[in-house]
């Protein structure tokens, strides 16, 4: 994922540039809090979700260019106008923007400005390239246009996401790390390059945090985290002393494992980098230097997370941070707190204050409580079910049966599935797949009417592969699945003057597919509707006839997640 800075030399201030991918480029609308004081530099920021061949979408790259562009804007002098933010972007968009972005340091270089260029970009990558889709751009041809550029410094920001980790479980071998390889090869006096992770790591991204783990704990030291000797401003190295130590940390739990952030530069002889001021900020959170404790701040409403980290004692803490609401979760020794807290202009809030409660553990707010979705599921739904006519339906109807129509034929199903990966998992699912009616009238030897029933039902219990894609957040889920199991079925045939009831059992197998969308508003409850397909050949009568027992059906139920 991306992330980006603002640096300021002895002489002048320098910024850093984020190069991101978008559909289209927009200036970014916020205050800045020094004012927009960088005039001669400018900020290419980028961020793409889009796949290439072989990899799945990322959930958080273009949310992370949008938290970076805002920091530039708020903590690192640069006007609104002065940030370039691109979503989305196909080759020729991305390109397009790296000419525009050339035209106007040329500008600002004829009116003998001091220019700088900031370039972020997270997204997904290749060792070779950036992928933007189905189309790529080439590391070679990516350094030629930095190095070409007109500007006396650029700072690179990489946040590259593979996914290596799925691609190994289908058998690929993981590309070598893009941002490693960039590291080496835009090596220039005048460029610094901040990448996420080293040459044999994959960059990875948080559901918890809603962003990567590099660029969330970047833009955290942004915000003044970073801010080791208290002087109000982060410097470079600041920055990258925090983002390496706090996404290693972050990372070791993970899965994928370690991921080591990497920074070289050859900038020797230009002063210490300053990318952000907090001191200048529009609010802030403080903490006191006796207070030792883990912190996870969300802003209200969206609750998404601002910062997570450690607290140490010793050393107070100041956080830049916006005006508006924000939930702090703080935990000091075995106590739990929940603290809320109003940020106005101009005001410095604390942690802990009066408004904090205790809470029990279990109330700890999911977003901050695991790092991965719900893993089990449960389905409830009923819907209707057009059923299958075949040889067995027929042979009835020659014995002088009628079916008996039914307004409608219900479908009933329950199921309960484990995601063992982020999207893939195995369900176990219980339907009402087939029932039916039929009767007839036949005369008895005193010429009497009688009436005679004969009716059905059949049931499937069956184990399916479910894959899904998680959209805006995990909020729009669709999903295919596919499996077999048993099917059951069971007849009665009742002849009331005769005084018979005849029962019988059947046993078979089945095979289904399916195609559902979750509708998840909330993170453990939500609704889906579904259309599947069954056959189910179970039921057999005297003469051989077997009845497929599937169909059609269109259901719509409830979900719950843990």
């Amino acid at each position: 994922m991306p992330a980006h800075a603002a640096i300021r030399g002895p002489r002048w201030p320098w910024v850093i540039a984020g190069l991101t991918a978008c559909l289209a480029a927009s200036p970014v609308s916020a205050q800045p809090a020094p004012g927009g004081e960088r005039t001669g530099f400018l900020a290419l920021v980028v961020g793409s979700n889009r796949p290439g061949p072989g990899q799945a979408p990322l959930g958080f790259a273009e949310d992370d260019a949008r938290r970076m562009a805002e920091v530039l804007v708020e903590l690192g002098g640069l006007a609104p106008e002065q940030v370039r933010l691109v979503l989305g972007p196909t080759r020729d968009e991305l390109l397009a923007a790296l000419d525009d972005t050339a035209r106007e340091l040329s500008a600002l270089e004829a009116a003998g400005q001091p220019t700088a260029l900031t370039f972020y970009y997270s997204g997904h990558a290749r060792a070779r390239a950036l992928s933007l889709g189905q189309e790529e751009v080439g590391l070679e041809e990516l350094r030629a246009r930095l190095l070409g550029l007109p500007a006396r410094l650029t700072l690179a920001i990489l946040d590259a996401c593979q996914t290596g980790a799925i691609s190994g479980i289908k058998g690929a071998e993981p590309a070598a790390d893009f941002s490693h390889s960039t590291v080496a090869e835009l090596h220039a006096t005048g460029v610094a390059i901040m990448a996420s992770s080293s040459a044999s790591e994959l960059s990875q991204e948080s559901q918890a945090l809603g962003a990567s783990f590099f660029t969330h704990h970047l833009v955290a030291g942004l915000r003044g985290a970073a801010d080791a000797d208290r002087d109000g401003r982060v410097t470079l190295h600041e920055a990258y002393r925090y983002a390496y130590h706090r996404t290693l940390a972050s990372t070791a739990v993970t899965a994928v494992g370690k991921q080591h952030v990497t920074l070289e530069d050859e900038l020797k002889g230009k002063g210490e980098l300053v990318l952000t001021f907090p001191e200048r900020s529009q609010a802030s959170l403080a903490l006191d230097a006796e207070l030792e404790a883990e912190l996870l701040l969300e802003r209200l409403p969206a609750g998404s997370v601002v910062a997570e980290l450690h607290k140490a004692r010793g050393e107070p803490l100041r956080l830049a941070l916006p005006t508006g609401e924000y939930s702090a979760l703080l935990r000091i020794g075995a106590d739990l707190l929940r603290c809320p807290l109003t940020l106005a202009q101009g005001e410095a809030g604390s942690l802990p204050g009066e408004r904090c409660r205790l809470v029990p553990l279990e109330e700890l707010a999911v977003k901050g409580a695991a790092d991965s979705p719900p893993a089990w599921g449960l389905e409830l739904g009923a819907g209707l079910r057009w059923g299958l006519r075949d040889g067995f339906d027929e042979r009835l109807a020659d014995f002088g049966f009628e079916e008996q129509q039914q307004l409608f034929l219900p479908a009933v199903s329950a199921r309960v599935g484990w995601s063992f990966l982020p999207y893939v998992g195995l369900w176990l699912r219980f339907d009402m797949l087939q029932a039916a009616s039929y009767q007839r009238s036949t005369l008895d030897p005193s010429g009497a009417e009688r009436g005679q029933d004969f009716s059905w039902r059949c049931y499937g219990l069956g184990l399916y592969l479910r894959g899904q894609l998680p959209l805006l957040d995990g909020w729009l889920v669709p999903y295919l699945e596919a499996g077999g199991g048993l099917s059951m079925g069971f007849t009665r045939y009742h002849d009331g003057q005769a005084e018979l009831d005849e029962r019988e059992s059947f046993a078979g197998w089945q095979l289904g597919a399916a195609a559902g969308l979750q509708l998840m508003p909330w993170r453990n409850f939500g609704f889906f509707g579904e259309l599947a397909y069954t056959t189910a050949p179970a039921l057999e009568n005297l003469v051989g006839d077997r009845h497929d027992g599937g169909g059609f059906s269109a259901v719509l139920g409830l979900r719950g997640a843990l």
